[in-house]
């Protein structure tokens, strides 16, 4: 999920209890100006105890009577050491904070004409895999809270507001005691034991901790400063360092080469000779314009580095729609197992600086046995050691017999009893004083709750979802049962209206418009699901859809069965329905709907069938899946039935519902006949890795090529057997995404297709919209080139960061993004190019392309497409 949509969706509620406890610590925390500091870390020393301060700069500790050492922490400013007496009642303790005196390292700074700031990131870089790997596994308590407001929103979002009881300008909290462990690699166990909130009754998620792991090369598409490339996206500034409790700090400037959505920017605070995190502070603005702070505070424990602190804020305005969030996490009483392989603190040399002493440290021979009782490593030495590590344990957890292929083994669950602790649990537990703004959001919704209860109670009980006239207009889905924590409704049913369907937006704009054309005349289409769930992995689905055409007064539809599990699945479909000759459907029909009445062109091609088919598809591992079916289907040759068109272009009309093809020399029409297809598919991922969540698989496929193999046979009064390969991948190259395909495929055996319903197709375009979907042409006739011969096709695809628009900040920042593109297609009868350049991200959903076409080696035509998603 995408770090916005994680924070702004957690709609948040806090219950405050101001019942006397026995005794502790209180007061404000402000810097020498008399500003607040907001969520200060505290600390008490040689305890597990550990809070912060709030919004507003307040804390607050119970302690039993003693003498207690307390530290504050603050991202940029000194840290503070008080020795403080505690006895039956609370001692107040207001503490002023004295920033940071930042100071020039001479012995950092050396005699280089390159910033000093540039050796410490290569030797910060060189040595982040060592700290994500120095810890074998930790348990910690946490404290996790978050807040939202809604500061305004459209008119038309009015109502859904209104219903959910969520108020406009009230402050709704979430905040949560989660326990949390985690093991080497990746393997996350999470459980909230104690849950509070100020949303409706009934509407009170679970907040979980989210692992801002710095050390890492990247995040939510974000190249971080650690990264082994950060150096192709940030420049980086040297500004002094100050000493702590006994070690000095670097501060680093963190500014982009080039401001955009997949760079950050601020600082970051390096511990010098260890090259760890101490803390870090940073901004970035994502592709729909959402901005975010987030910073993170570091503390020794047990001799490493840890995360005690992290803050996000969102502030975000989209479509009108505004809003602000901030997600504050707190960790405490770590334990940590330390792994002596990682957890070394060897002279790191820069080769680039120091190159006598590089060549001199050259000379040694490095293993991993030798490496921990050597102090100096050059920065290649390292990564040479880390990677032959890393193949050590890899070898070792796979004769344990553990799975290797698994890079992400994450669970999270709600504890029975987490929304029913008492209030005195959150005495000890919760620390973190209210706001005013918190305290009076609790109140007003709280009021709200209080006036609608019995509204809120009768819709709480009830046992089937509601039926509204409305429905029938703009469709609907509808849920039953109980939703479990993190899980689908047990049962849901949804109805796609034939009239004005809203309930899938993306069907709505390109398909549900689609209601005429020039076979069917006018048509009402309308889909029907009900969908069940056996168990947690398992469901089970039956579908229906209806079609009616006026002009031939006849009703078509079809009816699936399926069912399956994340291993494999089992559908079996029958029906009398219409398809397009291409079965990738390569015009929607809403597209051409408009093309048809206001231009008077007809590029929808279809047939009619009756077919009844059976499929199954198996997931043998992450990285082989194999699926298969076998249809018979009986086919029938449809023909325009009317001419009707809003404009009438005197040098235009209406084409034959019959397609054109250079192979059959536009002889396209075909006789009534019966055809069986058997298709099977492989798919390999030879690099997949796989993640799991709650105890369910799922695939990880990022920067892995994908080879896939079709075969296609058809029997009765059709012969001909068709093999396919294809490959395709996506990875970031030259600091943008690249992305491409290249399928190549023949027909074999002593028969070819005879119809051209069975050609190999491609995925043209003639219209001035351009479909979603990378294997799409963009200039191409639909079934001109389609082939029973030999044929190769590829496309690609390059974002470039800063190319004509995103030249200028504010549009890269805005969201615009600019892309140059491929085609090609070879087949025994032509060769078609096309290069483009194209742009998205205006208002969010529109784009638009400009595309050259050449044809055997010749310039044939430049083009215009209009794109319209979100994607």
């Amino acid at each position: 999920m995408r770090l916005w949509t994680f924070t702004l969706l957690i709609a948040i509620y806090f219950f405050y209890s101001q019942t006397s406890i026995a005794g502790g610590i209180r007061g404000t925390i402000k810097n020498t100006k008399g500003e607040v500091m907001p969520y200060t870390s505290i600390l008490v020393k040689n305890t597990s105890i550990g809070t912060m301060a709030n919004e507003d700069g307040k804390y607050e500790v119970t302690l039993k009577p003693g003498t207690y050492e307390l530290q504050f922490q603050y991202l940029g400013y000194q840290v503070l050491n008080k020795s403080v007496e505690v006895g039956d009642e609370y001692v107040t303790v207001d503490v002023t904070m004295q920033e940071a005196v930042v100071q020039l390292n001479e012995v950092q700074v050396g005699s280089s004409d390159e910033d000093a700031a540039y050796t410490i990131m290569r030797k910060t870089i060189s040595m982040a895999r060592f700290h994500m790997l120095e810890v074998d596994s930790w348990s910690a308590r946490t404290y996790v809270k978050g807040t939202f407001r809604v500061i305004d929103v459209p008119f038309l979002l009015k109502g859904a507001l209104k219903k959910s009881n969520i108020q406009v300008g009230t402050t709704y909290v979430l905040e949560s005691i989660n326990e949390i462990s985690f093991q080497q690699p990746d393997k996350v166990k999470e459980k909230a034991i104690s849950i509070r909130s100020n949303l409706p009754p009934g509407s009170q998620p679970a907040i979980n901790f989210a692992q801002l792991n710095i050390y890492q090369p990247a995040f939510f598409g974000i190249i971080l400063p650690l990264s082994p490339k950060a150096f192709n996206y940030y420049r980086f500034t040297y500004e002094g360092g100050f000493e702590e409790n006994g070690k000095w700090v670097n501060r680093i400037k963190v500014t982009p080469k080039i401001k955009g959505q997949n760079v950050i920017e601020g600082s970051i605070y390096i511990v010098d000779q260890l090259w760890s995190i101490h803390s870090y502070r940073f901004k970035f603005t994502d592709e729909n314009g959402i901005n975010y702070n987030l910073q993170q505070i570091y503390n020794l424990t047990q001799d490493v580095w840890m995360p005690i602190q992290s803050e996000i804020t969102v502030k975000a305005n989209i479509f009108g729609a505004e809003g602000e969030a901030r997600y504050v996490t707190s960790v405490r009483n770590y334990q940590l197992k330390i792994n002596p392989k990682y957890h070394q603190q060897p002279v790191v040399v820069d080769e680039k600086i120091d190159k006598e002493k590089a060549a001199e440290v050259r000379k040694q021979k490095i293993n991993t046995e030798t490496a921990l009782k050597q102090k100096e490593l050059t920065r290649k030495q390292l990564r040479q050691l880390s990677r032959e590590m890393e193949r050590e344990d890899r070898k070792e957890r796979k004769e344990r017999g553990e799975d290797v292929t698994v890079m992400r083994d994450y669970s999270f669950n709600v504890d029975t009893l987490a929304r029913k602790r008492p209030s005195s649990f959150w005495e000890d537990e919760r620390q973190v004083p209210l706001t005013d703004t918190e305290i009076k959001g609790y109140k007003q919704a709280d009021s709200l709750y209080k006036a609608n209860e019995d509204k809120i109670k009768k819709d709480s009980i009830k046992s089937l979802p509601r039926f509204r006239l409305t429905h029938l207009i703009f469709g609907h889905t509808y849920n039953y049962g109980k939703q479990p924590e993190n899980e689908w409704y047990p049962r849901t049913f949804s109805f796609d209206s034939p009239l004005l369907n809203l309930n899938n937006p993306d069907y709505f704009i390109w398909n549900n418009m689609g209601f005429f054309n020039t076979v069917e005349g006018t048509v009402l289409r309308t889909r029907m699901r009900y969908t069940e769930r056996v168990n947690k992995d398992s469901r089970w689905s039956l579908e229906g859809n209806l079609r009616y055409s006026f002009e031939r007064n006849h009703l078509n539809g079809g009816l699936t069965f399926s069912r399956g599990n994340q291993q494999q699945s089992f559908s079996v479909s029958a029906g009398h329905n219409i398809f397009q000759f291409n079965g990738n459907n390569p015009i929607p029909e809403g597209v051409n709907t408009v093309n048809t009445l206001l231009w008077e062109r007809n590029y929808m091609k279809i047939y009619e069938k009756t077919f009844a088919s059976i499929q199954w598809n198996k997931r043998f591992t992450e990285k082989v899946s194999f699926s298969t079916s076998i249809a018979f289907e009986h086919r029938d040759r449809l023909v325009n039935r009317t001419e009707y068109s809003w404009f009438d272009f005197k040098k235009r009309e209406l084409t034959s519902n019959d397609p054109s093809n250079i192979e059959l020399q536009d002889q396209t029409a075909f006789p009534d006949h019966n055809a069986w297809i058997w298709a099977s598919s492989l798919t390999i991922r030879p690099f997949a890795k796989a993640g799991i969540y709650n105890g369910r698989r799922y695939l990880i496929n990022n920067n892995s090529p994908v080879f896939t193999i079709n075969n296609r046979s058809g029997f009765g009064d059709v012969h001909f057997n068709q093999l396919e390969l294809s490959v395709g991948d996506e990875f970031r190259l030259l600091r943008g995404g690249f992305r491409y395909l290249v399928r190549g495929g023949l027909f074999y055996g002593p028969q070819k297709p005879n119809y051209l319903i069975d050609f190999k197709h491609f995925n043209g375009n003639r219209t001035r919209f351009q479909p979603e979907g990378f294997d799409f042409f963009r200039l191409l006739d639909y079934y001109n080139y389609s082939t029973t011969h030999n044929y190769l096709q590829a496309h690609a695809s390059q974002q470039i960061n800063r190319l004509l628009f995103t030249q200028f900040t504010s549009l890269r920042l805005y969201g615009i993004r600019e892309n140059l593109f491929v085609n090609a297609l070879l087949t025994t009868e032509t060769n078609v190019y096309e290069v483009g350049y194209g742009f998205r991200g205006l208002l969010k959903i529109l784009g638009a392309e400009v595309v050259t076409t050449f044809q055997n080696g010749k310039y044939v035509q430049t083009g215009f497409r209009l794109r319209l998603g979100f994607n």
